[in-house]
């Protein structure tokens, strides 16, 4: 259901949401989910306590079924997270939302998050000191119209220089843009064309981005990119 590793300090956990399901809401939530209108769910119907009072009224506002299991499986992974570090029950350690309406741990928890979905995954992670900042970004590696894909989200630098780059290549660039658009919370306020990946270098209106790092990485059939504080010590704690 859940995997949990870390790469360079950062705590990462990848839910796979139909094995989620199965073990959390098995009796309520089957296939097809995902084109179903939502729902209205009480505590009783999960197998586990997992969400706080206010997490579910939160969940319960969402009109749609996608929606709403995407959520849990965002929040659940952010919980088996924190559950690593400390001895607390899943419905203990409540995520809610920041003035940008980027999820966030409550105030108790001095952890930066970032969360993000994709097919039938949700991936999480986690950094010590909520000041650090965090974005992830995910996408399945699953065929997509690349022309189109490059002509939406990509500036007319990159388009030449990524030209007859294979699926591998344009998926790692877009997951790097939308981390750095969570990184800073501005969501759509800036185009991601703005935004450029060349030569291993971040760069907004043609000018490098200084005060950031990117990692990217392929885990099985995904590719996922974190951004960060430069300032952040990468050396795992392990």
């Amino acid at each position: 259901m859940t995997q949990l590793f870390r790469e360079q300090g950062i705590h990462f956990c990848l839910v796979h949401i139909p094995a989620m399901l199965e073990g959390l809401l098995a009796d309520s939530v089957g296939p097809g989910y995902q084109t179903r209108p939502g729902c209205q769910f009480s505590p009783d119907q999960f197998a586990r306590p997992v969400l706080s009072r206010t997490e579910l009224t939160g969940l319960n506002q969402l009109f749609a079924l996608k929606k709403q299991v995407e959520r849990l499986a965002g929040r659940w992974a952010v919980k088996r997270l924190i559950m690593q570090e400390k001895d607390l029950a899943p419905d203990a350690i409540e995520v809610q939302n920041d003035a940008s309406g980027a999820p966030a741990l409550a105030p108790a928890f001095d952890y930066a998050i970032s969360i993000t979905h994709s097919g039938d995954y949700a991936l999480a992670a986690a950094l010590p000191g909520k000041a650090n900042g965090l974005g992830i970004d995910m996408e399945v590696l699953s065929p997509v119209d690349i022309p189109a894909l490059l002509h939406a989200g990509f500036s007319p630098k990159e388009q030449s220089a990524y030209a007859g780059a294979d699926l591998e290549t344009i998926l790692k660039i877009w997951t790097i843009k939308e981390a750095l658009l969570k990184y800073r919370q501005t969501g759509l306020k800036t185009p991601v064309k703005r935004i450029e990946w060349l030569d291993e270098t971040l760069y907004e209106n043609h000018v490098p981005i200084d005060g950031v790092l990117v990692n990217s990485y392929h885990r099985d059939n995904i590719i996922f990119s974190v951004v960060f504080p430069g300032c952040f010590s990468t050396k795992s704690s392990e």
